[in-house]
This record gives C-alpha cells, sequence and structure tokens, in this order.
C-alpha cells in the first residue's frame, strides 16, 4: 500500500480513533480531512489496488460534501462505504500490506462499524 509504513500506521490509528464509537459523535469536518488524508497518502505512495481505493474515498467525499447543498444521499454513502470495505479487506489479502495486517483489519473493523451505523 504505502512504503511509508509510519505514514500509515498513524493514518489508520487517527481514522480509527475519529471514528470509533458513535458516526454521529465525528463532524462531516473530521471525516472530509480523514478523507483528504486518505487520497494524499494513496496518492503519494499506493499502487494499482490502492488508486481504486483512492478512487472510492473521492466518490465518498463528493457524497458527503454535495456542490448543490442538497442532502446526502445516505444510500450511495452506504453503497460506498460497502466498496471501501471490500476493497481495503481485499487489499489486506496482498503481500505489500502485510506488515499492515494489524492495523488495516481495525480499519475494516472502523468501516464495518460505519456501514453498520448508517444501514
Amino acid at each position: 500500500m504505502i512504503s511509508q509504513n509510519e505514514q500509515v500506521t498513524s493514518l489508520i490509528e487517527q481514522t480509527a480513533n475519529t471514528l470509533d464509537g458513535s458516526i454521529q459523535a465525528s463532524t462531516a469536518t473530521d471525516g472530509l480531512s480523514l478523507i483528504d488524508q486518505w487520497i494524499d497518502a494513496l496518492d503519494e505512495n499506493g499502487d494499482d489496488q490502492t488508486d481504486s481505493i483512492a478512487d472510492i474515498l473521492e466518490d465518498l467525499k463528493s457524497e458527503l460534501k454535495p456542490v448543490s447543498g442538497e442532502p446526502a444521499d445516505q444510500e450511495a454513502i452506504r453503497d460506498l462505504l460497502e466498496e471501501l470495505v471490500s476493497e481495503t479487506q481485499s487489499y489486506m489479502e496482498t503481500p505489500e500490506a502485510s506488515a499492515q495486517q494489524t492495523e488495516l483489519g481495525r480499519l475494516v473493523s472502523t468501516l464495518q462499524n460505519i456501514h453498520q451505523q448508517l444501514a
């Protein structure tokens, strides 16, 4: 995923700490900031598989911050979170992710928790 293991570990920890528990406890600014940090990290250090994760994050960011001022489409957000969980789990099975298995597992659990809260 990313050659800078400490950066990834820190970002996973920050994501899990921000989003663990209730999604309502996190602000939209927290979520958008985390998404931006993930996109930057994946763009700087990613590979083909992480590019698809970055693309999902871009779509999720667009859904969370609609341009038209209309409320976010909850179903689209749930679908994107489900896709994000699936892609992240798939990435965990690659040799490149072996150094970050534990952290990625925590990230997947956090994402699944958020997905369930929105379901």
